[in-house]
């Protein structure tokens, strides 16, 4: 009887680390081009806008973006998601939190 607990019990653990090690779907993370759609901005774009304006906030953050688009300081990518990001803001669209 006890070696039939422990094998139960073995499998069943064996079973619960293989379960917990799946990897997660792919309905949990949206793509790339979901997320710049529905107004979020990419992490990294994110972190360019950081490290160029420090912590700025308003219209102090909006002239500082602008700054570094007319100067260059932004990645391509990074161009094309702040100029979508206006354009939706300027459109009327409130983004989504």
């Amino acid at each position: 009887m006890k070696l039939r607990s422990l094998a139960l019990v073995a499998a069943l653990t064996i079973a619960g680390l293989a379960w917990g090690q799946t990897a997660p779907s792919s309905s949990s993370a949206p793509p790339a081009d979901k997320a710049s759609s529905s107004g979020n901005m990419d992490h990294a774009c994110k972190k360019e806008i950081r490290d160029l304006c420090g912590h700025a906030h308003g219209q102090e953050m909006q002239d500082c973006v602008k700054a570094g688009i007319d100067m260059n300081k932004f990645s391509d990518s990074c161009k094309a998601e702040i100029k979508a990001h206006a354009s939706k803001s300027s459109s009327g669209e409130k983004p989504s939190s």
